[in-house]
């Protein structure tokens, strides 16, 4: 039977890689057996043990897990952390993360492409288990890129950045011991970082010595990007408390609360939610008389019943048209919101308040977004390449390499459009 890629799923340590392709391959180090008199050997031995290597492509739809293993592979041994993979039933548990980048164009799906290097055989077999992608993930796209830089004083401006590549490699061996075949540690050799930028203006000199060059790539979410609010229920116990609750999809055309013991919520469809975004809510409340419900962001594995993760403050709403921005903060002892997370909305009487009312036109819009990811390297820029040709724009590409893995945090100066041109961010922006 003939299988497509719509067949396996891709597992790193369990989470599930929205990949557009992958590769997995699997060799032995053999070396001939040779015999006097002979020059050729049909008769092969293992030399090593055996090993494999995950390739695969993915796109981004937030903070990207696999970029946390440039800092957590190496460093020390206490925080190395292995892999394990799984592609369509076949997996491996001794990997580590070899090679790492990502390519940044103008009004492009964000992609990231990895390596995996695993010293051990193939466990399992294939099972086809075909499926659609989560519905709740939102590829980023480089057309609202953050792009920010501080280059060394000598240096000309360096500025309107046009595509780039952010690089990182890794030496990665095993080291075994008598009688294994299956490493039980690796050795670590060089890490690198390093990030290639074109940009339209070609200026700027390189001394002997390089330059001090910082550049960051912050990747975003669109402003005024409407958000689906479709799916509205009760939360779950204790906090299910309104006595009748009837709904049409976006609209509550119905919910009664006369139960004052607990509270009484409903709530909507997830979607991505980051640190210090904005959402404008806009809805129309009618049949209200008693006490108006309030609004809040909030985590959402509430469906659940869990308490204390509120993800904004509360704010009051009224009969008639009502409009509120809702800042994604966390709130009393909620936990500190990441990034990539997901989040909904919550419509709540306290539990003294007994209401009724009625709720449509709702609108949700994410109108100030916050850099989901970000791309860093903060070391000497090395090399400036200048090229032209016939009916295309003189183009610069500047090349930065860095000394530690680490990332570094940088303000943000320039916004790239679709259109590739860069503007000036506000400084009340940030």
């Amino acid at each position: 039977m003939l299988y497509s890629a719509n067949n396996a799923k891709l597992k790193v340590n369990d989470v599930e890689i929205i990949a557009s392709n992958a590769e997995l391959s699997l060799s032995t180090n053999l070396d001939p057996l040779y015999v006097a008199s002979s020059r050729s050997s049909d008769n092969f031995v293992a030399s090593n043990g055996i090993g494999g290597q995950l390739n695969f492509n993915y796109f981004l739809t937030g903070t990207d897990y696999f970029k946390s293993f440039i800092t957590g592979q190496g460093e020390t041994e206490a925080d190395t952390t292995v892999i394990s993979g799984n592609f369509g039933g076949l997996n491996f548990d001794s990997g580590y993360l070899t090679s790492y980048s990502v390519n940044f164009s103008p009004n492009s799906p964000a992609v990231a492409s990895a390596s995996v290097k695993f010293f051990d055989e193939l466990k399992g077999e294939f099972v086809s288990a075909s499926s659609e992608p989560p519905a709740s993930a939102e590829v980023l796209n480089f057309s609202n890129a953050v792009v920010s830089s501080e280059f060394g004083a000598e240096e000309n401006v360096v500025d309107n950045f046009v595509a780039g590549a952010f690089n990182y490699n890794a030496d990665v061996s095993a080291a075994y011991l008598m009688n294994e075949t299956k490493p039980s540690r690796v050795s670590f050799g060089v890490k690198s970082v390093n990030m290639n930028f074109e940009v339209d203006n070609p200026t700027g000199r390189l001394p002997v010595s390089g330059s001090n060059a910082k550049i960051e790539v912050g990747l975003k979410r669109f402003n005024n990007e409407d958000m689906p609010v479709t799916s509205w229920t009760l939360r779950g116990s204790p906090f299910n408390k309104y006595s009748s609750f009837d709904t049409d999809g976006s609209s509550i055309t119905f919910a009664k609360k006369t139960d004052t013991t607990e509270y009484a919520i409903g709530d909507s469809s997830s979607f991505v939610i980051n640190d210090g975004e904005q959402f404008k809510i806009e809805f129309s409340l009618t049949q209200n008389p008693g006490v108006a419900p309030k609004i809040q962001l909030i985590s959402s594995n509430l469906l659940a019943g869990n308490v204390g993760e509120g993800w904004s403050s509360a704010q009051s709403s009224a009969a008639g048209d009502n409009s509120i921005t809702l800042t994604a903060s966390s709130s009393n002892d909620a936990t500190v919101i990441g990034t990539g997370n997901h989040g909904m909305i919550q419509i709540y009487n306290s539990p003294a308040d007994v209401a009724t009312w009625a709720l449509s036109n709702l609108k949700v819009t994410r109108v100030l977004t916050r850099p989901s990811e970000t791309f860093a390297c903060s070391g000497v820029m090395q090399g400036r390449n200048i090229a032209s040709a016939a009916g295309d724009y003189i183009k610069q590409t500047i090349n930065i390499i860095q000394g530690k893995s680490d990332v570094v945090d940088i303000r943000v100066d320039y916004l790239i459009d679709a259109d590739g041109n860069s503007d000036p961010i506000p400084r009340n922006l940030m």
